[in-house]
């Protein structure tokens, strides 16, 4: 026995499809249904929300709660997977935590199905809690490939595609065919459907992955699952709670920010390392630029996904815009892995803080040309139309590629080794955070901006995209101009 196995560490594989190792097309067919969940619901959740739980309120209002918690329930989302994580590596094991995580998301969506506000939150508490057992699936992936084996950035291309796939197809499944012609609460089920296609294809061949990882997907015996199910249960309704009081959720969210700061400064100032303080420094700093980029890029879900409801002239349905941004991706991806490497050959390659500039900017053009629109491109009937809202994606697009896949890369550079998984965790804690923001910005499109102005309609999405524009260039100058001095403090890192 090797000391590998016998230490219980994942062996990778060696029977290999298309290039590839055999159970990683089997993740990514995983990949493909959970995203199929995912962005399904996700596509129509903000208009679903204002309709069904807060149309007595008033259209401007049932906007706003809606705006709040769809907010708030995706910035938990995007939280949990700091527990999740440590769950999964130290007491279910990846396989079972994933397994888990996958048969949970399944029934968290027939509890939205429910025509009840609480049994809505419930179920949106339960997928929120469930995503948190769901992180291992980004782990797995890599576990198929032994160390150094140069497919492995291949693989991990893939398992982007894979994400996008399904986040193409599904708005045109879940929220037009099914959602808006029977009912959206039809779409859920649609969507849990394609959650129990991806449990049940894991399930199957989870044992083959089982193999990979001797010993490690028992780690505390077979009662663990019956205690990670006791914990999820007892947390399910305080979490729906917390659902329901948005201010409090977003207050816990920025405290648990500045208590994760705070654990990066102590340990700076215990370590007395120059160059590692220097490079948290500048962590830091390319975290600010991606939660204000994905606090103005997650518009889309939220005041977007309202402004091509209303707004914009388009011969298909509003959630058709969702698929705008997968379908880019798809599209883009590979030209862009292109096109760093060709620019690198010949010198030009922009170096990470600039390329963080870069999608600063084009976010922030992308609101823009949503304003000029606005201003000057209206149509007699006074809605817009809908290559602009196109383009405003495409934009956003660009920008997402010129930064996330970048700054995944560079947090386990830049971090400590042994400090790698917590600050990989408060990387995406960023996006979550992003989402509070994201529903904070969101409410100001319903709000008159000045008092005494009566701005209404188109009007009130051109001020607050006017900020947008404004702040977005503004922040994205700074990276660019300061982008020598953040590399100077990465250390040799480009």
């Amino acid at each position: 026995m090797s000391n590998a196995v016998a230490a219980g560490q994942p062996q990778p594989s060696t029977d290999d499809r298309w290039g590839h190792p055999r159970q990683l097309w089997m993740l990514l067919g995983v990949t493909v249904g959970l995203n199929f969940a995912f962005y399904g619901f996700r596509a129509f959740l903000a208009p679903y929300i204002a309709q069904s739980f807060y149309g007595h309120l008033g259209a401007a209002e049932a906007q706003r709660q809606a705006y709040l918690l769809t907010s708030g329930f995706l910035a938990l989302m995007y939280a949990t997977p700091i527990i999740g994580g440590y769950v999964a590596d130290k007491i279910l094991g990846e396989t079972r935590a994933l397994a888990i995580s996958l048969w949970l998301g399944m029934l968290s969506l027939l509890l939205m199905a429910l025509p009840s506000l609480f049994g809505f939150e419930l179920g949106l508490a339960l997928f929120a809690l469930a995503a948190g057992l769901g992180i291992p699936l980004t782990v797995l992936v890599g576990r198929n490939y032994p160390a150094g084996d140069s497919r492995r950035e291949g693989g991990y291309t893939l398992f982007y595609l894979a994400i996008n796939l399904g986040g193409f197809v599904t708005p045109f499944i879940c929220a037009d065919l099914i959602g808006h012609r029977y009912g959206y609460r039809w779409g859920f089920v649609a969507a849990a459907a394609g959650m129990a296609v991806a449990a049940l294809l894991f399930q199957w061949r989870k044992p083959r992955l089982d193999a990979l990882m001797p010993g490690a997907d028992h780690l505390h015996g077979p009662m663990s699952t019956a205690w990670a199910l006791l914990v999820i249960a007892l947390l399910l309704y305080p979490t729906a709670l917390l659902l329901a009081l948005p201010a409090v959720l977003s207050w816990a969210m920025y405290a648990l920010m500045g208590l994760l700061v705070l654990y990066f400064v102590v340990s700076c100032v215990r370590r007395r390392e120059r160059v590692q303080t220097h490079r948290y420094l500048a962590l830091l700093l390319l975290f600010v630029a991606l939660v204000v980029f994905w606090a103005f890029s997650l518009q889309g879900v939220t005041s977007l996904n309202f402004l091509a409801r209303d707004h914009v002239d388009a011969p298909f349905d509003f959630s058709w815009f969702q698929s705008a941004n997968p379908l880019y991706i798809l599209i883009l991806a590979p030209l862009l892995a292109l096109l760093w490497p060709w620019l690198e050959r010949r010198g030009r390659d922009p170096s990470t803080p600039r390329k963080f500039g870069i999608g600063l900017l084009l976010v922030a053009l992308s609101y823009g040309v949503l304003v000029y629109t606005i201003g000057h491109l209206q149509h007699a009937d006074g809605r817009i139309g809908w290559w602009s809202l196109a383009l405003c994606y495409l934009l956003q697009t660009l920008g997402e590629l010129a930064l996330m896949p970048i700054g995944y890369a560079l947090v386990g550079q830049l971090a400590a080794p042994e400090e790698a998984s917590l600050a990989m965790g408060g990387w995406f804690f960023g996006v979550a955070l992003a989402y509070q923001l994201a529903g904070w910005i969101a409410t100001l499109t319903i709000q008159v901006p000045t008092a005494g102005s009566a701005l209404t309609g188109l009007a009130d999405y051109a001020h607050v995209y006017g900020r947008l524009f404004g702040w977005g260039t503004a922040v994205a100058l700074v990276f660019l101009l300061t982008a020598p001095w953040i590399r100077r403090l990465m250390h040799g890192l480009h």
